[in-house]
């Protein structure tokens, strides 16, 4: 039997799930100019989606949140990155590749 490579992996913390997207919005009033103007909508407005508890859920942010959020998100997927390259180098010592068939 061959002896097991050793691996770390390295990752970024604290990391989130999910996705930032930013939306403009009419409001409730009636007389606001945004019912009858499609440029003077309301907004940006960030928000995170994702999943809580398992279900998905949408959260309102502030553009600051929504930044760091979004810096989160990016160290997840690194991680989810690290974690394939990771799982590809296994293959190479799976049983059957040390038993020399393909």
């Amino acid at each position: 039997m061959s002896k097991q490579k050793t691996r770390t992996l390295h990752f970024e913390w604290p990391f989130l799930h999910g996705t930032i997207s930013q939306a403009m919005a009419k409001c409730g009033q009636k007389n606001c100019r945004c019912r009858k103007d499609p440029k003077a909508l309301h907004g940006p407005y960030h928000r995170w989606t994702g999943r809580l508890n398992g279900k998905i859920t949408t959260k309102t942010l502030t553009k600051e949140l929504a930044e760091e959020c979004q810096r989160r998100i990016e160290n997840y997927q690194k991680l989810q990155k690290n974690i394939e390259k990771l799982v590809e180098e296994a293959a190479d010592s799976a049983p059957w590749a040390q038993s020399g068939e393909k």
